[in-house]
């Protein structure tokens, strides 16, 4: 576990804090601590996870620790070893390629699923989150504004597994942004959301699907370079 490292010990502790009187049991919040912690890169993909150490740092037993891990190996956030314990889930290469692969399917369907229900109201809507999703500079609101702007591009309430899927792969994906540092989150040109807005806007579905297609080229290629250590 990297609580041995100061930085990641804080930040851990800070999902702690955040979510210790928010939950009616203690399963319920050494879960939601945990897969935080995991999907914000608090523990890395591939690093180790003790039961007896984070049953100690949580102040609980190790049975709601127990009952977490097992929860989250069935989303595959973790993988549990018989000897070894349990481990963060790590992507290869190529796994992180079809991550962007089954994305760019996915993405485009449900573009194509919540552009025929799209209405003046929702597009308005949409257009202020995006302002805003690409004027924030703060890390954690930055990550809440996202999500809240996919699930409702994508119309995640008329369409929930489809988006489900989506926003698990995008924080697969995420987890490995975050153990490499890189710092899209205060850079708001670099990161515009409102184009695939505007070719919905002008009716163009074909456009804005290409766009999110071509968006996650981009990105999914950037990543793989950085996994590959070649730039």
């Amino acid at each position: 576990m990297a609580s041995a490292d100061a930085a990641p010990k804080s930040a851990f502790r800070s999902i702690v804090r955040s979510h210790e009187r928010q939950f009616q049991t203690v399963g319920d919040m050494v879960y939601e601590v945990l897969r935080e912690s995991i999907q914000r890169g608090v523990f890395a993909p591939g690093e180790r996870l003790r039961q007896d150490q984070l049953a100690e740092e949580l102040g609980v037993s190790r049975i709601p620790v127990r009952s977490a891990l097992l929860q989250l190996e069935t989303e595959g956030m973790i993988t549990l070893h018989p000897y070894r314990g349990a481990t963060v889930s790590e992507l290869s290469v190529d796994e992180m390629r079809e991550n962007y692969e089954i994305r760019a399917v996915l993405e485009g369907l449900a573009l194509r699923k919540a552009a025929a229900a799209m209405t003046p109201e929702r597009l308005a809507h949409l257009k202020k989150l995006a302002q805003e999703l690409n004027d924030e500079r703060d890390g954690e609101v930055f990550l809440r504004l996202r999500m809240s702007f996919y699930h409702e591009l994508y119309d995640g309430d008329s369409h929930p597994q489809l988006v489900a899927l989506i926003e698990k792969l995008r924080n697969d994906a995420g987890r490995y942004w975050l153990q490499r540092h890189v710092d899209y989150v205060s850079r708001p040109g670099e990161r515009d959301h409102t184009q695939v807005l505007e070719f919905l806007e002008a009716g163009d579905l074909d456009g804005a699907i290409r766009s999110q297609r071509e968006h996650l080229e981009r990105v999914g290629a950037r990543l793989i370079e950085l996994m590959q250590g070649t730039t």
